[in-house]
């Protein structure tokens, strides 16, 4: 990728994925890691501080960055911002949906796999900070938008509980650590 385009990469674009019946907002990075028909694996981790748990997930994100495996998700709780790292560090991709604006300033992390084109962050929103809607509605497009999930934590009735639901009585593959 020359200079140019590099530079580019990391400058705000408009949401125009009409084929995903998902317009507004505006994205970062390589939008084909959303319209393209590859397996992505839907992220789900609760706030839970459990030790166990921390080195399961980062063992997890580390094995599916090192088989280039694509992540999609809203990266909002801290065990899910480690997966997003460990993913993006050990070479797999990761499509990251936000129910806020986009950051002003991004992560070295992150700017490193934009410009290799392993990371798109979209911006479903345009309002400072995310609320409980805007989350709910970005986890639901990450499971619609996964062929399989993997969820940490699920509390019964939360917002994970419903997605894990409609997921089993669709046949859709979800792994419960």
């Amino acid at each position: 990728m020359n200079r140019k385009k590099m530079k580019e990469a990391l400058l705000p674009h408009p949401v125009r994925f009409e084929k995903l019946e998902m317009v507004g907002g505006n994205y970062i990075g390589d939008p084909t890691l959303l319209t393209l028909p590859w397996k992505r694996v839907g992220v789900f981790a609760s706030r839970s501080t459990d030790p166990t748990m921390g080195i399961l997930r980062e063992q997890w994100a580390m094995s599916k960055g090192r088989k280039r495996c694509c992540i999609i998700g809203t990266f909002h709780s801290p065990g899910e911002c480690e997966i997003l790292y460990h993913v993006l560090k050990f070479g797999g991709s990761a499509v990251w949906l936000m129910g806020c604006a986009l950051p002003a300033e991004l992560p070295n992390f992150c700017k490193g796999a934009i410009r290799k084109g392993r990371l798109l962050m979209v911006s479903c929103f345009n309002r400072e900070h995310h609320s409980y809607a805007t989350a709910r509605y970005c986890a639901q497009l990450a499971d619609r938008y996964s062929s399989s999930l993997a969820i940490w934590s699920m509390k019964e009735g939360g917002l994970v509980q419903s997605i894990y639901n409609r997921a089993k009585n669709n046949g859709k593959r979800v792994e419960v650590f």
